[in-house]
C-alpha cells in the first residue's frame, strides 16, 4: 500500500499541474481510479432528475471564469457554503460567481459575483480534513426558486437517510458535469467501517462522515461542494471518494455539525464587513 500511496502522490502532482494550466477540476475520484483495480469501480451512480424548485431552492452552481466547478448551499442571502478543495489553484476572487434558481447549467438564473472567500485554515489537499469554505456574495441572492437552508443541528448517526443533489457526472468516465440536476438518497455509514476501508489511502477524520449505497448510489465528480440534506438542514458537504458508487469505497463528506463553529464564526465575520 505504500507503493499505492506514492503513486497517488505522484499522479496527484501531475494532475494538479495540468488542472492549473487548463482550469480543470482537480478530480480525486479519477486520480484514485488510475491506481486502483478496475474491480473496485462501478458505472452506476443512481438517482433521478429533479429541479431546484422541488429541492427547495437552496442549491447553488459555483463558477470560475464562467466554468462550472462546484455546487454550494445558500445558508444566508449573502452566504454560500461549499467545499474548500473547490478553490485549489483558483485564487482570483473576482473570477468566481454563483448562480441561483437554476436546474440546468444552461439556465438563466440569478447570478451574483463573489466578494470574499474563507477556507478553513486546517484544510490541506493531502488530508482533505476540514474541507469547508464560506463565500460572501456582493449582492443578496434573491429571486425565483431561491431559498436558504439552515445548518445542521443533529449529529449524524449510521442509517440516517440524506438527500444529495448536484450536477455531477452520472458515469465515472465522463469528461464534464451533467447539465441536468439530479438527486439521490444515501444512508450514513458507520464511521469505523469507513475508516477501515480507507485506512491505507487517507485518514477519515472527525470532520468527515461516510454515506452511500455501495455499488449503487453515490455523489460523483462535479457534485463537490454541494449539500447533503437531512430534515431541511444542510448536514454534509460533498468532499471526496475513490471512484463513484464504488462497491468498496463509500463517498466521504464534510460533517457540517462538526464544522459548524468554523462556519458560524466565518459568517459572523463576513457579514460584518
Amino acid at each position: 500500500m505504500q507503493r499505492l500511496l506514492i503513486l497517488l502522490l505522484l499522479i496527484g502532482a501531475a494532475r494538479k499541474h495540468y488542472a492549473l494550466q487548463y482550469n480543470e477540476t482537480i478530480d480525486l475520484q479519477k486520480l484514485a481510479k488510475i491506481a486502483l483495480p478496475v474491480a473496485h469501480q462501478t458505472r452506476v451512480i443512481g438517482g433521478r432528475v429533479t429541479t431546484n424548485e422541488k429541492l427547495g431552492g437552496y442549491l447553488m452552481a459555483i463558477r470560475y471564469h464562467n466554468n462550472f466547478i462546484c455546487g454550494g448551499t445558500l445558508i444566508h442571502e449573502l452566504i454560500v457554503l461549499t467545499a474548500a478543495h473547490c478553490f485549489e489553484g483558483r485564487g482570483l476572487t473576482e473570477a468566481w460567481s454563483v448562480d441561483g434558481g437554476i436546474s440546468r447549467l444552461s439556465d438563466d438564473g440569478t447570478r451574483r459575483q463573489v466578494r470574499r472567500i474563507i477556507k478553513s485554515a486546517q484544510f490541506k489537499m493531502a488530508t482533505m480534513n476540514m474541507d469547508v469554505a464560506v463565500m460572501l456574495l456582493k449582492r443578496p441572492m434573491v429571486g425565483r426558486n431561491i431559498k436558504t437552508l439552515s445548518l445542521c443541528t443533529t449529529p449524524l448517526t449510521p442509517g440516517k437517510i440524506l438527500v444529495v443533489s448536484g450536477w455531477g457526472m452520472t458515469h465515472p468516465d465522463s469528461d464534464g458535469p451533467n447539465h441536468m440536476l439530479r438527486t439521490v438518497l444515501v444512508p450514513v455509514i458507520e464511521k469505523r467501517g469507513c475508516r477501515d476501508v480507507y485506512r491505507d489511502t487517507v485518514a477519515i477524520s472527525d470532520s468527515m462522515f461516510c454515506a452511500s449505497v455501495l455499488g449503487k448510489k453515490d455523489a460523483c465528480t462535479y457534485d463537490s461542494g454541494g449539500p447533503l440534506v437531512y430534515k431541511k438542514q444542510v448536514c454534509g458537504i460533498v468532499s471526496f471518494g475513490i471512484g463513484c458508487a464504488s462497491r468498496r469505497y463509500p463517498g466521504v463528506y464534510t460533517d457540517v455539525h462538526y464544522v459548524k463553529p468554523f462556519i458560524e464564526k466565518s459568517v459572523k465575520f463576513l457579514l460584518a464587513l
